[in-house]
């Protein structure tokens, strides 16, 4: 049995930082060579990485579902649709979530007596104002944790 000799080159390529988001590129480089015969085989692994959390992404994913809901909420009182089918659905999905800012304004009638739910407008702002604050801590523990386990 032959020794076999093992070079390993290991760089790192396109690392970028904005604030605690870093991404990148990892490079890596493996060449074998045996002895006796003077063969050798080089093998390199590309890797891309990104420094974003995945609870980041989740927070962003449930916002949007939210904010859409409500979106269409409002857009489908705004416009006078009828409550039947998926309109119904939204309607419903619509009161439980604007639920906690129903009353602090009125709702308005505009023309042709469609309604102005301006709780659905309140909720999307709160909703998106909370999950921005919720994205910053997980943001800044994973940072946090990244700079201690390095």
């Amino acid at each position: 049995m032959t020794d076999m000799q093992i070079d390993r080159t290991t760089e790192d390529q396109s690392v970028t930082n904005y604030g605690s988001n870093r991404t990148g590129v990892n490079t890596t480089t493996q060449t074998v060579a045996d002895p006796a015969t003077g063969a050798s085989v080089r093998r390199s692994n590309t890797s891309v990485w990104s420094g974003k959390s995945p609870g980041v992404e989740f927070v962003w994913l449930i916002a949007g579902i939210v904010v859409a809901f409500l979106a269409l909420d409002f857009i489908f009182h705004a416009s006078g649709a009828n409550n039947v089918g998926f309109a119904s659905f939204v309607f419903a999905v619509g009161k439980a979530l604007a639920a906690p800012f129903d009353g602090i304004f009125k709702t308005a009638y505009a023309s042709h007596g469609n309604l102005i739910v301006w709780a659905d407008i309140l909720a999307m702002f709160i909703y998106v104002l909370a999950a921005a604050v919720i994205v910053k801590v997980v943001t800044l523990i994973s940072a946090r944790s990244a700079t201690a386990s390095h």
